[in-house]
């Protein structure tokens, strides 16, 4: 038991982070199994998000994003002031979402919902930076850990400022639809010459959320690496997991910096060897190195078989993992680099004829809320989760294997669902995936309840 749990009484509890986990985990999972009773909220409607949708996709995966901080400031052995940082956040961060929702809806708590929200997002952005700088401090501290590791740290922590970025581009942007910024003559004036407020903002909201997810998900990689114990491979087999890592963070940094430049300018990221009527068709350059981040994934399994675990329980989970993996990326290039080599037809989800539309173009806003559900939010739900599942669960293996079948099954389905849900406008199939993976959630919410206080011995890393 860390020295944090030591602790006694409200104090102790209040500190201890497996019940913390379980706090955030049983949290997430009741606004999803609610969501159909909050207004506004329809998982399957082609096109991108509503307003709704968005704000309740933030009382999601804002928690989510805490969870994995504490998570991995467990995990690496960060410093005391850090852990009790994050730990004393917990519910703080899930009182300042929960009153952000309520005050979402009525008119006359808009501007108590504007500040609710923001005292969340700065708080967790405050959070985020003492987790960066921690990183690095302890990178610098315990020289011989992070040479086992360096790969997946430098990662996790470009992962970790890339996504702390697009939370600064995503509040930016909030404060811009409030509020414009006339306020602020100096930044008014570079945003004029980057084309205008309504441009400004059309970039950087958009960034802020194409950018967000792709680091958390590469932060998520690196995490699990680690998780998996990839420190005791020797030769060849570490040195492909280190590669991995280094192909993903070369992602990182690379969509991150086309992000930051298109949002904050004038520069507008082009498609890759576009061919077709007005170069309609073609993979787009941002697209192109977040999926490099998947891609350093992949390979990096290669190496990680061999850290498997010999419990039947604990390989399933792991295998479970790296699944999550496999699926988002055969959603995201199987189906999605398919659909831009072919926008002669799908026409960016606009009506019309080339180059300002294509026929096909509800297939496009199928797959646009089809892949969204499924790539840039369950998928990474699931994957981080499933380290939590490994870690602070002790016994119960009935039900964790339980909750990996669920999760198996549920994410094959909605992954094919996607695929349906693109060619025919059918999303039932998908539907019946989330479903099974809502479920899933349940079973590891009851776990979680369920183990006890203790944690696995092995969940802080020794090296």
């Amino acid at each position: 038991m860390s020295k944090l749990e030591q602790k006694n009484g409200l104090y102790g509890f209040l500190l201890n982070e497996k019940y913390n986990m379980a706090a955030v985990i049983i949290y997430i999972t009741f606004f999803l199994v609610i969501s159909p009773l909050i207004p506004g909220v329809y998982w399957f409607k082609i096109g991108d998000f509503s307003l709704d949708m968005i704000n309740w996709y933030h009382v999601i995966m804002i928690p989510f994003t805490f969870i994995l901080i504490l998570y991995t400031a467990r995990l690496l052995g960060l410093d005391r002031f850090t852990r009790y940082a994050i730990n004393a956040s917990t519910y703080p961060i899930l009182f300042f979402t929960t009153l952000g929702l309520a005050f979402f809806y009525p008119a006359s708590t808009q501007t108590a919902d504007y500040v609710v929200q923001a005292i969340r997002d700065v708080w967790i952005l405050i959070i985020a930076f003492i987790f960066f700088v921690s990183l690095i401090v302890t990178a610098i501290r315990q020289r011989e850990k992070f040479k086992k590791i360096w790969g997946a740290y430098v990662l996790i922590i470009l992962a970790t400022l890339s996504a702390g970025l697009a939370a600064v581009m995503g509040m930016i942007g909030e404060y811009g639809t409030l509020y414009g910024f006339s306020a602020i003559p100096s930044f008014n004036n570079l945003v004029i010459s980057w084309g205008g407020t309504a441009t400004f903002l059309d970039n950087i909201i958009g960034n802020h959320n194409h950018q967000m997810l792709p680091a958390v998900m590469g932060g998520i990689v690196g995490v699990a690496a680690v998780s998996f114990g990839y420190h005791r491979l020797e030769g060849w087999k570490r040195h492909v997991v280190n590669a991995g890592m280094i192909i993903s963070t070369f992602g990182v940094i690379s969509m991150t910096y086309l992000y930051e430049i298109s949002s904050f300018g004038t520069y507008a990221i082009p498609a890759i060897a576009p061919f077709g009527p007005s170069g309609m068709n073609g993979l787009a350059l941002d697209d192109n190195q977040t999926g490099i981040i998947g891609w350093g994934a992949l390979i990096s399994i290669i190496g990680l078989y061999y850290i498997l675990s010999h419990r039947k329980t604990d390989r399933i989970i792991q295998i479970g993992e790296v699944f999550t993996w496999l699926v988002t990326m055969a959603v995201m290039i199987g189906v999605g680099y398919t659909i831009e080599f072919n926008e002669v037809f799908y026409g960016f989800g606009s009506p019309g004829a080339p180059p300002n539309g294509g026929p096909g173009y509800q297939y496009d806003l199928a797959f646009t809320n089809g892949h969204l559900i499924f790539s840039f939010f369950l998928m990474p739900l699931i994957a981080g989760i499933i380290l939590v599942l490994l870690h602070y669960v002790s016994g119960l293996e009935r039900g964790k294997q339980l909750a990996m079948l669920f999760i198996f099954s549920g994410a094959l389905i909605a992954a094919q669902g996607v695929l349906i849900y693109t060619m025919t406008l059918s999303w039932g199939v998908e539907a019946i995936g989330v479903v099974l993976l809502i479920i899933a959630m349940i079973i590891i919410s009851a776990l979680m309840v369920r183990s006890g206080k203790n944690l696995n011995a092995e969940q802080e890393l020794d090296i």
